[in-house]
């Protein structure tokens, strides 16, 4: 029998692994498909069930060394059967913030008044809620942002920017989420990288609203910056109009059983689409170590496929073992994936839209 291309080998390796799983992924499909159209026909007999109610007193998130230390008060039963579930969608414009930031021109937005290096300040912004430094990307935005911090007398902020170069196609946004290239505000004679790699907005004086390369290592004010995302009384853990649902009291699950789990959720296991986003999953434990199953398949270390079916545009591999199955590092600083094998068992997030209700 003549060999296969290497691409196909590795699928028909992969199908030939895990088929198991791929099965179970279809058929909760069918599923849903089929109690959808079912909860269509008798709704007015049923009634919604109650999706699990997360409160600031029902989910502790703990700093600790070690995974295994950390609380939560979910529970997964050991004998949970897959439900046929369904959802009911958000009303649109619903959109709100997270405790402490405030709505300003279609972002979330935290002032900070007190001063740090660039590399701490990130570090703070983090630990609210996984934010970022602040960015512009117009000049709308721009004047919101000197409009925002008028009642603070205090010259210069920190803006989420990096420039590796003299070029604003040079300058990176936090985290990789783009470059100063569509929209910039430097000052004459900046970016100057000479001066630093940092930039600071200046919102009193003459050059107000205008941005200037800085050195790293001074004490700068600061805002934080979340996207907006849709209510969810339900929901403890929303971002940027997702639920995030966190299981790891009981015993770890293989990626199966995680998936079959948070079918019942109207969920699935966490898929990350963004460094953004990556870095809100690391916030939501906040501890030093540990691991997370991710929901993904992998079957070459570019060729990502997660369960949710969304679009693989966001890829943190750094360890590719055998294995077709992936894991995330929780450390702060680092939110590195690495290949495992489907087998293993492990803790895991659920994600679901938010502001949906879940039915069965």
């Amino acid at each position: 029998m003549p060999n296969l291309p290497p691409v196909l080998g590795k699928l028909n390796q992969f199908l030939h692994l895990h088929w198991k799983i791929i099965l179970i992924v279809v058929t909760f499909e069918l599923v849903i498909i089929i109690g959808t159209a079912y909860f269509t026909y008798v709704l007015s007999s049923h009634a919604a069930c109650e999706t699990d109610k997360f409160t600031s007193s029902a989910i502790q998130t703990s700093t600790v060394s070690t995974f295994k230390e950390t609380t939560t008060t979910s529970d997964i039963s050991a004998t949970t059967r897959p439900v046929t579930t369904s959802s009911t969608q958000a009303p649109p414009n619903n959109l709100t913030c997270s405790v402490g930031f405030l709505l300003i021109n279609g972002k979330c937005w935290q002032l900070l008044t007190w001063g740090d290096y660039r590399s701490n300040v990130d570090y703070d912004c983090w630990g609210k809620g996984g934010s970022t430094l602040l960015t512009i990307r117009n000049q709308q935005e721009n004047d919101a942002l000197v409009n925002f911090v008028s009642d603070i007398y205090y010259e210069n902020f920190w803006l989420g920017l990096v420039c590796k170069g003299n070029t604003t196609s040079s300058c990176i946004w936090d985290k990789f989420s783009g470059t100063a290239e569509g929209y910039d505000n430097f000052a004459p004679g900046h970016p100057n990288v000479t001066i630093g790699e940092c930039v600071t907005i200046n919102t009193r004086g003459s050059r107000v609203g205008q941005w200037e390369s800085c050195s790293c290592n001074v004490y700068m004010y600061f805002v934080c910056e979340l996207p907006p995302t849709i209510n969810d009384n339900n929901c403890y853990n929303n971002y940027n109009n997702h639920c995030y649902l966190r299981y790891d009291k009981d015993k770890a699950y293989s990626i199966a059983d995680a998936q079959k789990f948070c079918k019942t959720k109207c969920a699935n296991v966490v898929s990350i689409n963004s460094a953004n986003e990556n870095r809100y999953v690391q916030s939501i434990y906040y501890i030093k170590d540990g691991y997370i199953t991710l929901g993904a398949a992998v079957l070459d270390r570019d060729d990502i496929y997660w369960l949710d079916g969304s679009t693989s545009t966001y890829n943190n591999i750094r360890n590719y073992n055998n294995g077709t199955c992936a894991e995330m590092l929780l450390s702060w600083d680092t939110g590195y994936w690495t290949t495992t094998e489907c087998s293993s068992n492990g803790w895991f997030l659920c994600k679901r839209p938010a502001g949906i209700e879940c039915l069965n």
